[in-house]
């Protein structure tokens, strides 16, 4: 069946009967030439082309409404309708695609960690009272030991504190230090749960710190502090051998 530009035009424009807006659409699906006619009649046809150019190659897949028997009725807007839809896909899929990572516990650790100065912990009560307090506590919820005795030797570093933080909901244990200068220095422990993967030692620049982070039985553990030309290898020989499980 052939169709005139006023046939279409009327067609674009709503003032069709339903079953001459069947015998289109029918034909349109048949005929690729009919339907290059229609959109170029169609003055909303650039701005649909526009919003599906703008959409990301490759998306999640986005459940929509079911749509109405009105989101199929002819005319000027029903192109619009069409484009606006597929604009808020756009949008929603570019979010999706685009959106930062979610921060894993050490880079939380890492970015608390850089707020501290030698001030911070230059006045520190680190009395054997308190250490005593601070570790049961921590081992209490970690469940398990933190070899104070190794933390008590690591080579260049004075133990200061160790206090309990949480990540989502699992208890996150900072041990803190201070260098020969007065820098902070810290080695943090997490309880991940007995299905969590081991994972081997891992070094890295997290917050402008360095940091050496590994996982073995349940449990993550990170060593960081000075600046990322930091060498870690000392204290890390030291605290790999220890909680090497």
């Amino acid at each position: 069946m052939k169709f005139s530009d006023e046939t279409l035009l009327a067609y674009l424009e709503g003032s069709l009967d339903e079953a001459e807006v069947h015998a289109i659409e029918a034909a349109v699906a048949e005929d690729t030439g009919l339907e290059a006619r229609l959109m170029a009649l169609d003055p909303f046809a650039p701005v649909v082309q526009q919003v599906f150019d703008d959409v990301p190659a490759e998306v999640p897949e986005i459940d929509l409404p079911a749509p109405t028997p009105q989101q199929y009725k002819s005319g000027p807007l029903r192109l619009l309708a069409v484009a606006a839809s597929v604009a808020v896909i756009a949008v929603s899929a570019t979010f999706w695609v685009t959106r930062p990572k979610a921060l894993g516990w050490a880079e939380q650790a890492a970015i608390y960690q850089s707020l501290y100065s030698a001030e911070t912990i230059a006045d520190l009560d680190n009395s054997p009272q308190n250490l005593d307090a601070q570790f049961a506590q921590a081992e209490a919820q970690l469940g398990r030991p933190l070899n104070r005795e190794v933390l008590e030797n690591l080579p260049g570093l004075d133990l200061k504190r160790t206090q309990v933080l949480s990540f989502k909901g699992k208890p996150l244990v900072q041990v803190v230090f201070a260098d020969a200068q007065g820098n902070p220095f810290a080695f943090c422990v997490i309880r991940q749960g007995p299905n969590a993967p081991s994972k081997a030692v891992n070094l890295a620049v997290l917050s402008g710190l360095s940091t050496a982070t590994w996982a073995k039985d349940g449990y993550g553990y990170m060593l960081l502090g000075g600046d990322r030309e930091t060498d870690l290898s000392g204290e890390l020989h030291a605290l790999t051998a220890a909680f090497a499980g």
